[in-house]
């Protein structure tokens, strides 16, 4: 069909084209000028945005301290703790460029808090004010790390001492000190403008008592102390903030295939809001860890099983549920390989995994502190992203 137009008319039709070539020159030259980012996942993405799946997202390391001392000694070295000073965050601001540039996306990180026992890590959870300056800390690292690139953090709660439910010496009474920490930092978290998840508690999933003749054996803690301060902390975060943005509670990885049933099956009181009525993270962590009795592949897939058993139908949301490999051994092959093997033979969903500072090479520090942590930053991501991580 051919349509005539007026000379005002096709004059504005040929102004109109114009434009448009010059606007488009434009954008290619833009577009020209700033160097394509790594395609690693949406930076800004809300913890409460859900996006398809397609396999694990670039992860990167644990990122607690600045520096280690001889012997591997981290306690005076606390990021959170020393933020304040200039040099300190001087040096973290480096680390975390150099980090970045070696191909890390997102961080696990997180404060240690201790009842009246400050140290160059953990923070006294007992002083307003010093709880102030660490909320403020907290804020200042999240500001560096989403200035330097990253796309995303797992935070994590760290107690020790008498605040940390799984000690012997726990002190039931400070669980409500427990949750004012977290509701005093979590603003800091929940305000950075970055992707986050919160650990609630590391390391911190409690079990059942596994009695072998009574029908619903999740209702028995194995330490009732520890079984009702984690299920109260998460009543009370679960009440302030719903549970989109947290794990809830990270759980260790047991060599006995019973014993991560247990722990994964007492989820139902842990989880419980109140009145027999759960309320599940929409992703859970783990700290994966092989040893001489189980390999990283034996312990992911205890881990997996224990899910499906206990939830065959998927109503619960565990047979599906994605997890984060919150912690693993250091740019460690053997570790990668077992991971990989493990979620090639479950397809499990691993959102992406975290390495911790410590090595179990050969050539690894030893002696000291070194069987907890031997690995000083900034740390480099040459192993994990080969196996697809």
């Amino acid at each position: 069909m051919i349509v005539f137009v007026g000379r005002r008319a096709g004059g504005l039709l040929r102004r109109a084209a114009t434009l448009l070539a010059l606007a488009l020159a434009a954008c290619s030259a833009f577009a020209a000028a700033v160097p394509p980012r790594l395609p690693i996942g949406p930076r800004d993405t809300p913890p409460t945005r859900q996006f398809p799946y397609v396999g694990p997202l670039r992860g990167g390391s644990n990122f607690l301290w600045y520096t280690l001392g001889p012997g591997c000694d981290r306690e005076p070295y606390g990021i959170v703790p020393n933020y304040h000073h200039a040099e300190v965050r001087t040096q973290v601001r480096a680390q975390l460029a150099a980090m970045f540039a070696s191909g890390q996306a997102r961080l696990s990180l997180g404060v240690y808090f201790a009842h009246s026992v400050p140290t160059g890590t953990a923070i006294d959870s007992s002083n307003p004010a010093a709880v102030t300056q660490a909320a403020q800390n907290v804020a200042d690292l999240l500001a560096d790390v989403r200035a330097a690139g990253f796309h995303a953090v797992l935070f994590r709660f760290f107690p020790v001492g008498v605040i940390y439910p799984p000690n012997d010496n726990f002190d039931p009474s400070l669980v409500g000190e427990y949750w004012n920490f977290i509701h005093a930092i979590r603003p800091a978290v929940a305000g950075a403008g970055l992707a986050y998840l919160i650990d609630l508690g590391v390391e911190s999933l409690p079990r059942d008592s596994d009695l072998p003749f009574i029908p619903d054996p999740w209702k028995y803690p194995r330490n009732t102390d520890w079984s009702r301060a984690v299920r109260t902390l998460w009543q009370d975060y679960y009440a302030a903030f719903g549970s989109a943005d947290t794990i809830g509670f990270s759980s260790l990885t047991d060599d006995d295939p019973d014993v991560m049933r247990s722990r994964v099956r007492h989820m139902r009181y842990v989880y419980d809001i109140g009145g027999g009525n759960p309320r599940y993270p929409a992703t859970f962590a783990i700290d994966v860890y092989g040893d001489t009795a189980a390999n990283e592949t034996i312990k992911f897939t205890q881990f997996d099983r224990a899910l499906r058993q206990e939830d065959s139908s998927g109503a619960l949301g565990w047979r599906d549920a994605p997890v984060i490999v919150a912690e693993t051994y250091y740019d460690d092959p053997v570790a990668a390989e077992n991971l990989r093997a493990a979620m090639n033979s479950t397809r499990r969903k691993v959102p992406f995994l975290t390495q911790w500072p410590l090595d179990r090479g050969s050539g690894a520090p030893t002696g000291g502190n070194c069987a907890a942590t031997n690995v000083p930053p900034p740390f480099v991501w040459s192993v994990y992203g080969h196996y697809g991580f």
